[in-house]
């Protein structure tokens, strides 16, 4: 397995995504939020997104140039339309919609519609956290890529619906909670098919509705669905999150039977709360940081070698790749060198 650094693979794929006409300052945005969601250990919001990206430009599924498009506004909440354009350029302008709104008002409410995939939700709200601002960020697939079986059911009904809750705590990195409503991402099962891996037992189910560990019984045909995070729990999340995500933003909800995998727009929903509104920042911080270190202070059970708390998986990971280099898929890697060869571009 190549080890890259990941500023290697950030120009590389800022150049891909150049070749196939994306503007320079939107390639590097997108380039750097896949090759960060890698870092983190995302690889289901990571590399093995660019050949779909590309091909969502070349076929105009994604509009490069595409700029955010402002449909009301009022003191604490704005409708935003991203006019089909990538999702990690709209999603971060609407993040720091919402936070300008909540530092004026104290809180700012935003929805965003025609917006491509938007990556790692984490990304977003981290980026509000380190600013002071708490952020709440969840995301449908417009009625779309209905992957996830409801509890009780064998056919997939819902989508994978993730969400995101960062804070400012006093240490190095916020308190981020970034997590699918299903046991498991759809993009996790495309990568470990990608791998030729198997899967965990409980992430998925086949058409029949038996229980699987090979990736191909999710895509079928007939296919499979993804199982709910904790059952009747992440199944009521998931609904929850279609009507926010995608009643409030226009996007749409899960209706349709036939709808298509792919999705054609993400719905997304943006809470952003200015912490000095309510408490001083500095307090606040302290407060979150010795909840975070009470937390950690517990006896590790057994095969644990600590208390790990939300995030700090993806600090860690991110910290390690940094430094030593980013771990690729050989298939990955492939497509990567294909889509270079296809753009006449050097490795």
């Amino acid at each position: 397995m190549p080890t890259v650094q990941a500023t290697v693979l950030e120009s590389l794929i800022a150049r891909i995504f150049q070749a196939c006409g994306v503007a320079g300052e939107e390639a590097r945005i997108v380039a750097d939020h896949l090759v960060d969601a890698e870092a983190c250990g995302h690889v289901s919001h990571g590399l093995l997104r660019v050949a779909s990206y590309v091909d969502a430009v070349t076929e105009g599924r994604i509009a490069a140039g595409a700029k955010l498009q402002v449909i009301s506004e009022s003191p604490a909440a704005a409708v935003l339309d991203g006019q089909h354009g990538f999702g990690q350029v709209m999603a971060m302008q609407a993040m720091g919609f919402a936070v300008a709104l909540a530092e004026r008002a104290g809180i700012g409410a935003v929805t965003l519609v025609n917006c491509s995939h938007t990556g790692r939700l984490g990304c977003y709200t981290e980026w509000a956290a380190r600013r002071g601002v708490a952020a709440l960020m969840m995301v449908n697939s417009g009625g779309c890529g209905q992957w996830v079986a409801p509890y009780g059911g064998i056919a997939g009904r819902l989508a994978t619906s993730p969400l995101s809750f960062a804070v400012p705590t006093d240490g190095e990195d916020p308190l981020m909670l970034d997590m699918a409503t299903s046991v498991a991402p759809e993009g996790k099962v495309r990568a470990a098919q990608v791998a030729g891996k198997r899967l965990p037992e409980g992430w998925i189910i086949d058409h029949r509705g038996q229980p699987s560990t090979d990736p191909a019984d999710l895509y079928g045909p007939p296919r499979g669905a993804l199982l709910p995070l904790g059952g009747h729990k992440g199944s009521g999340l998931a609904m929850v999150i279609d009507a926010l995500a995608g009643g409030l933003s226009g996007a749409g909800c899960c209706t349709e039977v036939t709808a298509p995998m792919g999705g054609k727009t993400d719905g997304v929903f943006i809470i952003a709360i200015k912490i000095a509104a309510f408490q001083l920042l500095s307090t606040y911080q302290t407060q979150i940081g010795q909840l975070v270190r009470h937390v950690k202070s517990s006896p590790a059970a057994s095969g644990f070698s600590e208390v790990l708390v939300a995030g700090e998986i993806e600090a860690k990971t991110r910290q390690a790749r940094r430094r030593d280099g980013i771990p690729v898929e050989p298939a990955t890697w492939d497509v990567l060198q294909s889509l270079s060869e296809r753009f006449h571009l050097a490795l």
